[in-house]
Order: structure tokens, then sequence, then C-alpha cells
């Protein structure tokens, strides 16, 4: 046994993936809502039995190694050794790929970074400079050490000297980590330079990248610098503050979204602890996925410009499948939580309270912008709320902020129904024909590469499946004699993996146990019998069934649908032989034996 196989056999999937998803018991198997895509009704299930789990309705699905690396984010030897930990197993045999040797070999200079880093800030007098800065805007030591922050001294080769020349890692590694670049003039500097350093870490806690405020240097550089992507750092899943604060964050129920590291730390000496800051303008669906694991509600924090307005139109469009409640912190005067925090820490817990939704934030900013008690202003309030107005799905929610509008323009709630109605209409047929008009000029070009039209299940298609799933719904103890009697009724299987199926319980020996026979099947059949296993169609009324009866009438059926595809191509193979003038000898022989086939496929249908 390989020791992949021993750990997957020591794991119960059941389990890691409860410890993360809220799983519910459903019969044999657990449900839940999926975690790879949004839904509102639980399409995910993970089977037990067979340790492998499935969502009907995006299509992710696996064993419990796929699990982790597409929830976590790990590559495979990364879950397979966390697996192996958590089973008590010491993995000897298994080689890791290259770019899992990569990652580590990143993660590694990447947390040495953070430390040379740290080190400058907190105890070489060279941060002195970074010191008194951070002490000018408040910074305490609590905060300094919670978020590990540092300082890149003022020169070009201060990281690199440590890294490359002291600690020996390669300079292709280190631009790999976007700590260094490469100069036109073939040399290597530092990428952070002069600036207070805030690591960025994934939700797992490692760090992945870092992004630099200036203190000093030349006043033409950008205020704040960020690592570039990597193998390892993504600005559009990044959220910082998230694992520092995760607890905190988990225990509010909510998270405040801000766009600055310092806003992060003033408020958390603010005692406002459930907070985090994109890398970006704009909320994205990663982190809508992030957050929806852990919290019900989403605050942002942004100004009521036109840059504040699209940020929020993006948060909602980014939210808009999950579950999660979106709102806005408004802060008064226009501040940023940082500079609101320094003026009156109450003020921006105060302000946290008096949050609204996004909605309500975005038709207030609407009525400041324009004169409501003109035509032309109506008509622009309309225009700037109407894209918005009309994703929404709820009628009941719809309903409240169209008579809300209504009111302050002084207009009939059915003219606000109305332009909601028309701009829906205009954007629906917008769609149609520009979907049209792609279609006609450049199909290939509409359509993803690898879809397919699914072909349609045949009707013994569907009662194979259906056979193989009361197959193993039998106790353990009878299962062969089931698969005796496929054999006995001349059962012959033409639906993918089925065979494959019923070859390996042919060959299995000793006592079954689905888990184990599951295990030994390759992935791609142990996948097709998860899809039968769990199927809900076949389940929802299996408590309703006598399954002896069930299976004989079935295996009657099968046998029957079996000896008419049979029919079928032994009557087109002779219609092709009759439609010939003459038939050689060869022919004639083949001729007669397939009528002999025939009618002995006759004889077999009349018997029943």
């Amino acid at each position: 046994m390989s020791q992949v196989q021993e750990v997957k056999e020591a794991t119960d999937i059941v389990s890691v993936i409860g410890a993360k998803v809220s799983l519910q018991r459903s019969g044999k198997y657990f449900k839940a809502n999926c975690p790879f895509h949004s839904e509102r009704s639980p399409s995910f299930f993970v089977d037990d039995a067979l340790q492998r789990y499935k969502c009907f309705g995006c299509g992710e699905s696996g064993d419990v190694i796929t699990f982790l690396e597409k929830y976590e984010g790990m590559s495979f030897s990364e879950a397979l050794e966390e697996l192996a930990n958590r089973a008590g197993i010491t993995l000897q045999k298994f080689t890791k790929s290259k770019d899992d040797t990569v990652r580590e070999q990143i993660l590694e200079v990447l947390s040495l970074a953070k430390q040379y880093y740290h080190y400058l800030l907190t105890e070489h007098k060279a941060g002195e400079v970074a010191r008194e800065y951070l002490k000018e805007r408040r910074v305490t030591k609590e905060s300094i050490n919670l978020f590990q922050m540092g300082y890149a001294l003022d020169q070009w080769e201060g990281l690199l000297t440590f890294l490359h020349k002291k600690k020996k890692y390669s300079l292709l590694l280190l631009e790999q980590a976007g700590l260094i670049i490469q100069g036109r003039n073939g040399k290597y500097y530092d990428r952070f330079r002069g600036r207070i350093i805030f690591p960025l870490k994934d939700h797992r806690g490692r760090v992945v990248g870092f992004s630099g405020r200036k203190i000093l240097g030349d006043e033409k550089d950008a205020k704040y610098i960020n690592s570039p992507e990597t193998m390892l750092y993504h600005k559009s899943k990044m959220l910082f503050g998230f694992s520092e604060l995760y607890q905190e964050i988990r225990k509010a129920g909510f998270v405040v979204v801000v766009e600055g590291e310092f806003d992060v730390v003033s408020s958390t000496q603010a005692h406002m602890n459930s907070i985090v800051a994109i890398k970006g303008s704009a909320l994205t669906q990663d982190h809508a996925k992030l957050l929806e694991r852990t919290v019900t509600k989403v605050l942002l924090s942004l100004d009521t410009d036109s840059a504040g307005v699209a940020a929020t139109k993006k948060a909602i469009d980014a939210l808009k499948l999950t579950e999660l409640e979106l709102r806005v912190i408004i802060i008064p005067g226009g501040k940023d939580p940082d500079e609101l925090i320094k003026t009156d820490p109450k003020l921006w817990r105060e302000a946290v309270k008096q949050s609204v939704t996004a909605h309500e934030f975005l038709i207030k900013v609407a009525f400041q912008q324009h004169n409501h008690e003109t035509p032309e202003g109506k008509k622009a309030i309309m225009r700037e709320l109407l894209p918005v107005l009309s994703e929404i799905e709820h009628a009941v929610e719809l309903e409240h902020y169209s008579r809300e509008i209504a009111e302050k323009l002084g207009v009939k709630l059915e003219s606000v129904k109305a332009d909601i109605a028309q701009f829906k209409n205009k954007k629906r047929i917008g769609g149609v024909n520009a979907s049209s008009k792609m279609s006609t000029t450049n199909t290939t070009a509409t359509e993803p590469k690898t879809a397919q039209t699914p072909q349609k299940e045949t009707a013994r298609e569907r009662l194979e499946k259906y056979v193989m799933f009361l197959l193993f719904q039998t106790e353990n103890t009878q299962i062969f004699e089931h698969v005796r009697s496929l054999h006995s009724n001349e059962i012959v299987f033409v639906t993918p993996g089925l065979k494959q199926i019923l070859r390996a319980l042919d060959e299995h020996q000793g006592v079954f146990e689905l888990k184990k026979f599951a295990a030994s099947l390759p992935a791609d059949i142990q996948e097709t019998l998860f899809e039968i296993h769990a199927n809900q169609e076949f389940i929802s009324g299996i408590e309703e069934i006598d399954l002896q009866t069930e299976w004989l009438g079935s295996i009657k059926k099968l046998k029957k649908l079996t000896i008419v595809d049979e029919k079928k191509t032994l009557i087109d193979a002779i219609s092709v032989l009759d439609e010939k003038q003459h038939l050689t000898q060869a022919e004639q022989a083949e001729h007669d034996e397939l009528l002999r086939a025939l009618a002995d496929l006759n004889a077999k249908e009349k018997l029943g």
C-alpha cells in the first residue's frame, strides 16, 4: 500500500470537512451549502462510506486531499503532510514536485524576511527613524508585535545582503518571492526601501507577501507599494489582519472592511477588532468566499466620493450570490478610520454601529449628488440607481427601496417600479441581442473551450446506474450473491465505469467493506461510484421500498432492455447484409449466424 493510500485510509473525510463546513446528516450522507460556490440550498454531499464529496450544483468533487487543495489552497504535498500529521503517520517515501519545493522555499525566505524587517524595527538602531514615525502615529508596541510590523532600510541591498550573501538563497528565488527587482543594468536591488513593512498573511497564517508604507526616500516614490503577484501572493484574495484577528472576527459575526493597514492597526487599538483591509480598491468574489465561512455581515468603510460608490457597487456584485449582508459605514467629515480614531475612538465605534445597508448608502449619495427637485435631477438619480435596483431579487426588499425613492422624489411608487421594469427589459433584450450577435459572428469566442453538450442519458444507462445503486445498498454479506445474479442473468453494463466496478467486485478478496473497496478503485471510477451511490433521485425513495423485491424487478427490466438492445443491433446488421444483391460465402455464413442469434434472443425474451 502506498503512503498516500495509507493516509487516506487513516483519515475520516467527514471530520476533516466538518471542521471547516457545517455538515448535517441526511440519511447515509452529510450535506451542506457548497463551500466552492454560493448557494441558498444544500447541494454539497459528503459520503462517509466512499470517503468522497461532490457538489451537485457546481460539480466540484474529490477526496479528502482534493478538498484541502481546493478549500485551503494547499498543494498536494501540503495536504498530504497535514493529513499524515493528523493521523500520526510519518511520511518516508513521498517525493515532492518541483513546484512544491519552490513553494516551500519561498515561504521560508518570506518568513526570514519578516523576521529581518521586524528585528530592524524593534531592536536595531537603524530602526529608530521608523520607531519615531510609528510613535507619532500612536502605534503601540502591542500592535507592532501583533502584526509583526517591520522596517526596510533605506538602502539598495539591505535585505539582498542578508538573504543572498549571508543566508545563500539564490537571486532567482528571492525574485520569485517578490523581494528583489532586477534593474536595467542587470543588477538586483531590494523592492522595499525606507518603508514601514506590513507582513501579508494568507488565511492559514503564512507570510505570502509584504506591503510597505514610505517614510524615507524620494517624494516621487509611491506612498504604498505591495508585493507583486507571485506563486503565493494574490491581491484579489488578500485580507490584511484576517489571520491575526480571526478569532475576534469569528466571535463578532461581522467584519469591517477598510482600505489601509493603519486603519486596521488603529481600530484594534480602539478595541474594535473585527476588521480587515483589502489590497486594492474593491472587494472580490475570492474575499466573499473566504468571509462567508466566518461571518454573516460585511461592513464597508469607504468614502462617499465616486470611487467609494464604484467600490460599493462592485461589492454588491461580489457578494450577491452569498448570504452575506452588505452594509456601509459612513464616516463624518470624509475622514478615514485612522484619522477618525485619532480624533476620538468612540466616534469610530459609533460609526460602525450606525452602518447602513449598501443600497441605503447608494441612495443617500445619489440624492446628495443631484437635485431631486428638478426633472433633470430626478432623472439623474434614477439613472444612478436603476442598475443597482434591477439586481435586487427579493420582492420585499425591492418594494422597500422603491417606496423610499418614490417618497424622496415626490413621485408615485408605480412610476419608480415602471422605470425598474423598463430597465430590466432593456437589459434583457440587450443581453439577448448581444449574445445572439456574438453567436452568429464568432461562435467559438463565446463558448468555453472545455464546454461540451451533455449527452442525453438513455433508459438503459439510467436503469444500469439504478441497479448498481441497489447493489451497494445491499448488506455487505449479500453483495457477492447479487453480483452472481448479475452474471447468471447475463447482464452486461454499457454505461462507462460500471463494467470496471463489476470487474473489481469479481476480483475482490475477503470480506467486503465499501470504504476499502472504493479506495482500491482508480480515481475516475471512484467518482463514478460516488455519483451513483449519492444519486439524490435514487436516494429519495429508498426508505419506502423492499430492497430485495426492487432488486429482482430491476434486474428483470434490465435483462429485457439488454435483449431489446441486442436484438436491435442484430437486426441492423442483418438489414445491411439483406440490402446486398449477392452475398459471398463468408457473408452468407455471417447472415445465418446473425439469424440464429436473433432467434435465441427471441426465445429468451419470451421466457422473460
